[in-house]
């Protein structure tokens, strides 16, 4: 009777046992069944944290753009001596570019009393120019400086993105409007003028 108390008891534990490795493989074939569906769950997480970045990139590249647009760049001949030859003070502008130039300025200061006063624009009719170019098209802008007694200033604003606009000053007598020496400034002459130092429009 003891011998068959022992070989249940030996028979009880083997089962307990096996149970016990029945169900470890059992959950461990549970888990290995779940990783993928965790694995996807990451992916379509991933996906979506490089989506939103996406878009993200894409707003901020577009207020860049929105800024630069924005961004006016001044250029300026500095005070310039009159020639007593030079009658007129004249802007020729070039639209090198494949885009539209927008609202460029002109302006031309009499400096001759130690204050810059503005002088009036020819074909616009006031003392600041706007001048738009299309692609591929020149125009040009000039002031009556005959009776600027000592000094002049030509200053010129553009869109900064605008760099493939070209200007160029030329200081020119009566007909048969001839350069006049001293008073012609080309692009690569002006002075860009730090807009945050300045009062310039």
């Amino acid at each position: 009777m003891a011998i068959m108390r022992k070989t249940t008891r030996t028979a009880v534990k083997a089962g307990s046992v096996r149970s016990r490795m029945a169900k470890s493989s059992l959950t461990r074939t549970r888990s290995a069944q779940g990783k993928p569906a965790v694995s996807r769950s990451k992916q379509r997480k991933a996906a979506a944290r490089q989506a939103a970045d996406s878009r993200s990139r894409t707003r901020n590249r577009r207020m860049a753009g929105a800024r630069a647009t924005t961004t006016r760049a001044v250029f300026s001949t500095g005070i310039l001596r009159r020639n007593p030859g030079t009658t007129f003070a004249l802007v020729d502008l070039v639209n090198l570019g494949a885009a539209t130039a927008n609202r460029m300025t002109v302006q031309v200061f009499d400096w001759s009393s130690g204050l810059p006063v503005a002088l009036n624009l020819t074909p616009c009719d006031t003392t600041k120019c706007f001048v738009s170019l299309a692609p591929g098209t020149s125009n040009f802008v000039y002031a009556d400086v005959s009776g600027v007694e000592f000094k002049y200033e030509v200053r010129i604003t553009r869109a900064a993105f605008n760099r493939n606009v070209v200007f160029n000053v030329s200081g020119l007598s009566g007909e048969p409007l001839t350069p006049q020496v001293g008073n012609n400034v080309l692009q690569l002459q002006l002075f860009r003028v730090k807009r945050r130092n300045c009062g310039c429009g």
